[in-house]
């Protein structure tokens, strides 16, 4: 591939002065490796919805530390441990206009699931566990995310610098991230996760895939939507043959969420508005895409590939979180353009879970250096 564009790597991002250490591999690599030595069998045992029984889950996940939100987990499932707000297998779509601070969310969460729970004596509420990102867009910042690592530990630990950044160093080194430039190569990658997992993560459980964004290759995948749709009405076409990348996607989502029960964070673009809603919420327009809330649904193709497939291999969310600026608090944009040394934006989460009623709401803080929550 010689598109400047695309990345073929994996990375292990770690601190600015350690890029020499960066782990690579590249996607070519890694799927001819992972066919030819796979020795990986999925330990799985049952699942009801979303919620799932595996062997090797004993371990607890841990909290959102977002308060708000966390009480709207609790509230809404059934958890597996008062420890943690979320269970195995739960999978959260973030929407929201540019700029909303979906990927700072999805910052925050990281951290979350790659730091430590303590160091000596302190609790850093951390769930010790690795964490997949496909940075679809390209967009991850790595240098951001460290600082706001580095931000929180200094927070909550104080004391010695290289401390903290040999903490930061060994919750990094839980951090996978790859740069598919594609749905289909996003549906090939994750449906050899688990053989990847094996071979360089083989002491490690994932704790969170994160997909940043859905929407991505929105335009891409419509038109070859359009042309499997116009296809299937050509009365010589095959019935079920063509299913649109990002089905093979949500399948492969799917089929790792029930293998080894990571929390799926899915980030979407909101672009259009649930007419006459307050508080402001989004159409779903991906599809096939679940939407399980009234008045979200996207049209629905005269070809709908979902009739094809069972029940039971569609993914479904456990809760739908949207978000917002802040605009009567924030100094400025969440954007790659701001200068986070002198800026502060507060944003508005919105929490829904299908089959509740209840919409909780939570508000961030982002500055230069931390994420707050509460």
């Amino acid at each position: 591939m010689t598109d400047k564009h695309c990345n073929w790597h994996a990375n292990v991002l770690v601190p600015i002065h350690m890029l020499h250490h960066i782990y690579s591999d590249s996607l070519a690599h890694l799927l001819t490796s992972v066919l030819s030595k796979s020795h990986f069998t999925p330990v799985f045992l049952s699942s009801h919805s979303s919620h799932l029984t595996l062997a090797f889950t004993a371990s607890v996940l841990g909290l959102t530390h977002i308060r708000a939100l966390d009480a709207h987990l609790f509230s809404t499932a059934k958890n597996s441990s008062s420890l943690s707000s979320l269970n195995h297998g739960d999978v959260i779509e973030i929407q929201g206009a540019p700029s909303s601070g979906k990927t700072h969310l999805l910052y925050h969460l990281l951290i979350n699931c790659i730091t430590p729970s303590g160091h000596h004596s302190i609790n850093l509420g951390g769930w010790d566990k690795a964490a997949v990102v496909f940075d679809m867009d390209h967009s991850f910042d790595i240098v951001r995310f460290n600082r706001l690592l580095q931000g929180r530990l200094t927070r909550l630990m104080g004391g010695s610098a290289s401390a903290i950044e040999a903490i930061a160093q060994r919750s990094l080194e839980k951090l996978r991230i790859f740069r598919p430039c594609s749905s289909s190569q996003l549906a090939v990658t994750i449906s050899h996760l688990a053989e990847y997992q094996s071979t360089h993560l083989p002491n490690e459980e994932i704790g969170i895939v994160a997909i940043d964004s859905m929407s991505a290759h929105y335009w891409p995948d419509r038109f070859f939507a359009e042309q499997i749709r116009t296809a299937a009405a050509s009365p010589e076409h095959p019935r079920n043959v063509d299913i649109p990348p990002l089905q093979h996607v949500l399948l492969a989502l799917e089929s790792f969420r029930r293998s080894h029960g990571p929390v799926i964070l899915l980030t979407n673009w909101g672009l259009h508005l649930v007419s006459n809603s307050n508080p402001i919420l989004y159409r779903q327009h991906l599809h096939p895409f679940p939407a399980p809330f009234p008045h979200s649904h996207p049209p629905t193709p005269h070809h709908d590939v979902n009739a094809t497939i069972p029940q039971e291999n569609l993914l479904r969310l456990t809760c739908h979180i949207t978000l917002h600026q802040d605009m009567s608090r924030a100094s400025g944009a969440v954007s790659k353009e701001v200068s986070w040394d002198m800026e502060e934006s507060a944003i508005v989460g919105l929490v829904r879970t299908p089959n509740h009623p209840t919409v909780h709401k939570f508000l961030l803080s982002i500055t230069g250096d931390d994420i707050l929550t509460n």
